[in-house]
């Protein structure tokens, strides 16, 4: 608007010259861009010194129309600074014009930048942040650029998210924010997920989602649209985080870059897709939460929806229902979930690893000779062993000691069950799954449960008098419970465990003082640890009360 407004000012002194009556310093009403049409401007004719219409009548002592009073009046109203030659006049409009144009042009130039790589206003706050970015196109130098279409491409995303997730918003609080609140997504400096993580510390969101429209060879364009899930999404499993393909990319002859008609098929791409990806996030919610049946239902209807084939990206979905499953303990639909996400990315790491620990945790048993199955731990061994082939950053060193920890576990049953003698096998990937830890929250889960392990694995065998092996495992249950001293039930179940390896190999004072620190840290179970410890030298042990 201002620049319009300044082009016109411009020309209008350029093609129609400055007004010929001297005795104005102005332009006269009825030239100058916008003014009223003629009929409502009063005449040349009208009497001089009259008040229109609807003007509040004159004062009485207002000079008459004949006095030299009534021509200084005039010209005082006419004349508010010293008059100027019309060379001079015609200099200044043209100036104050173009200083309109230039300041038009920086606001253009200031609305661009605020609308693609400003900060938001404000962060949001719910449970589940969803940014929405403008959508880009790629030049084929590589820069990028968001056009008209592509952002409205975006802004139908997140309004079709949103509306998808208006009816469930009772659970969670959700929060979309689309382009107008967003902008583009930063320049990522070549960091495939640098993009998303700029946004995320802009805006506080979980879930980054935009899109990409680039040249694929010569004669071909290629729109992909993509999401990230953050880290903090996932507590305790941020090798789930990272980017992710949002379907199958679109294609068009290189000449349809700019069609209306591409655009509106991205756009019903788009919407189809849209209400899946909401549902996903919606289950990703529960799970982060620990909902494991809610995020079941949830992630099954963004995979039962017609806008998300099995192609890529949807392999994390797949992976979020496997570990749903795992969590609730159907180990064999997880494992299902884990060989479709398998299916379609063979070289997803984490789809393996999954399907590894659940194959452990459903052939186990109570790690006994009558309970174990033998062969489904050795096929977990060997699962275990893909998956370290396929691990793959920002995260490898979070995923291998998770592997590690894994294979530790299964080579410690194997040989408490007494069907293998490998328990130097499980001490060393215990110690592995140790040092690799990150030092962050997953990380020091991941060490907590190896150290556990270990206290495991350096118990000597049942009868065996061997202060030194009892010593080791004392230490090791020490470990895992200063780890874990952010998780009470956690922490109070690791106490019971050092209580019972101090019991036994003596100190009798050191287990009552840890199961007595177990019933502190979770009250709930407070009896039942009691109770374990008063059992332990009870030559007639009666049964523990249920946990609570």
């Amino acid at each position: 608007v201002l620049i319009a407004a300044g082009v016109e000012t411009v020309a209008r002194v350029a093609t129609s010259g400055f007004p010929k009556d001297q005795s104005i310093a102005g332009v006269d009403a009825r030239e100058f861009p916008g003014a009223p049409p003629p009929s409502e401007v009063a005449t040349s004719t009208a009497e001089a010194g009259s008040s229109p219409p609807d003007a509040p009548p004159a004062p009485t002592n207002a000079p008459t129309s004949g006095s030299p009073h009534a021509d200084a009046a005039r010209s005082r109203r006419r004349l508010p600074r010293a008059d100027l030659t019309p060379p001079t006049r015609r200099v200044l409009i043209v100036t104050v014009g173009v200083a309109i144009v230039v300041a038009g042009v920086l606001a253009g130039v200031l609305m661009i930048r605020g609308n693609s790589d400003r900060a938001p206003s404000a962060r949001m706050v719910g449970d589940l942040r969803v940014a929405v970015t403008a959508f880009d196109e790629v030049d084929e130098v590589g820069r990028r650029h968001p056009s008209a279409s592509t952002t409205d491409a975006a802004t139908l995303v997140a309004d079709e998210m949103a509306r998808s997730l208006q009816p469930v918003q009772q659970s969670l609080a959700v929060q979309v924010w689309g382009p107008p609140k967003i902008g583009r997504s930063p320049s990522s400096g070549g960091d495939q997920a640098g993009w998303a993580d700029q946004v995320v510390r802009r805006s506080n969101a979980n879930i980054v989602v935009r899109g990409v429209l680039r040249a694929a060879g010569t004669d071909r364009v290629v729109f992909t649209p993509e999401f990230f899930v953050d880290r903090s999404l996932v507590p305790g499993a941020e090798e789930l985080a990272g980017y992710y393909q949002f379907g199958a990319p679109v294609e068009a002859p290189a000449g349809l870059a700019n069609n209306p008609v591409f655009h509106r098929e991205i756009r019903t791409v788009l919407a189809a897709r849209a209400g899946a990806l909401a549902w996903f996030v919606l289950g990703v919610g529960h799970y982060a939460l620990g909902h494991y049946d809610e995020a079941t239902a949830d992630l099954r209807k963004a995979a039962d929806l017609p806008g998300w084939q099995d192609t890529d990206g949807k392999e994390i979905l797949y992976l979020f229902l496997g570990n749903a499953a795992s969590k609730a303990g159907r180990y064999d639909e997880a494992i299902g979930w884990f060989g479709r996400a398998a299916d379609i990315n063979p070289r997803f790491g984490r789809a393996h690893t999954g399907s590894a620990e659940a194959l452990f945790h459903r052939s186990r048993g109570q790690c006994t000779p009558d309970t174990v199955k033998v062969n489904d731990l050795h096929r977990s061994i060997d699962v275990y062993r893909l998956a370290a082939g396929e691990v793959a950053p920002p995260y490898a060193r979070l995923t291998r000691s998770k592997i590690d920890l894994g294979l530790g576990r299964v080579y410690a049953c194997l040989s408490q069950a007494a069907m293998s003698a490998d328990w130097d096998a499980a001490r060393q990937h215990f110690h592995l799954a140790i040092d690799e830890g990150t030092g962050d929250p997953a990380g020091r889960v991941v060490q907590l449960e190896a150290w556990a392990g270990l206290g495991l694995v350096e118990l000597p065998p049942r009868g065996v008098a061997d202060p030194a092996a009892y010593q080791r495992a004392i230490n090791a249950y020490r470990n895992a419970v200063a780890l874990a001293d952010d998780c009470p039930m956690r922490n109070a179940q690791l106490l019971s465990l050092l209580g019972q390896v101090q019991y036994s190999s003596g100190d009798r004072t050191g287990a009552r003082q840890s199961f007595d620190k177990a019933a502190d840290a979770d009250p709930k179970n407070g009896a039942r640890y009691r109770a374990e410890f008063a059992n332990l030298s009870s030559p007639t042990p009666s049964p523990s009360p249920p946990p609570a």
